[in-house]
């Protein structure tokens, strides 16, 4: 780890990081930014190995820095590390190129195992989050068979499937396709076998409803 940029807005607790890495890493280079504002400016000036970042802060989140660094393809390493034991700030991170997150309660024991497993290209997460990396691993797997489920929908029942997630009916739909009712209803017995729904007769719109962003 050559040159590091440490990034948040609580000076005493910036410092004694500073010093807990200095010690593993006596030759690193380390600068430090009160905000995601400062960090944006260094990045723009310097190249640095990896990125640690903290998700409050004024100005610039530590969202803001990730958004940046993928946006201008820079090549650092970002790391959050944050008091959030939270799993919806954790995989918002990680979609936007975070490298390792680490709780700030645990910092002291794991920022530097997580320094050393990012420099190999090895992700790193807290101990204490590792149900929320399977979790994004199964949502991940999950989601990927809804994505090849829905490929394979002929174009009418794609269609349908849009126009039951507006709440039509099978009459209103037959009449926007040009159709008969019944036609309309094997569309939506074969999207249903498709994407492997069972339930009654609301459970595809209730469906359509958790996965709105994949049907758009």
């Amino acid at each position: 780890m050559a040159c590091l940029l440490i990034v948040d807005d609580h000076p005493i607790f910036r410092k004694g990081l500073v010093g807990l890495i200095s010690d593993s890493f006596p030759d690193c280079s380390i600068v430090e930014a009160i905000d995601g504002a400062q960090a944006i400016n260094q990045l723009k000036m310097m190249q640095f190995d990896a990125v640690i970042l903290d998700i409050d802060m004024p100005e610039k989140s530590g969202i803001d820095v990730l958004d940046f660094i993928q946006e201008n393809d820079i090549k650092t390493k970002p790391i959050i590390l944050t008091m959030h034991n939270d799993e919806l700030f954790f995989n918002e991170a990680f979609d936007r190129g975070a490298k390792g997150f680490v709780l700030k309660e645990d910092s002291s024991l794991e920022i530097i195992e997580c320094l050393e497993k990012i420099k190999s290209d090895v992700p790193f997460v807290s101990k204490k989050l590792k149900p929320f990396l399977n979790n994004r691993r199964n949502f991940s797997q999950i989601l990927g068979a809804i994505k090849d489920a829905l490929s394979s929908l002929t174009k009418a029942e794609l269609n349908t499937l849009k126009l039951v997630s507006e709440n039509k009916s099978s009459k209103e739909i037959a009449e926007l396709l040009f159709v008969t009712e019944k036609s309309v209803e094997n569309y939506r017995s074969r999207i249903c076998k498709k994407l492997n729904i069972s339930g009654g007769s609301n459970t595809l719109y209730k469906w359509t409803i958790a996965n709105k962003e994949l049907i758009r």
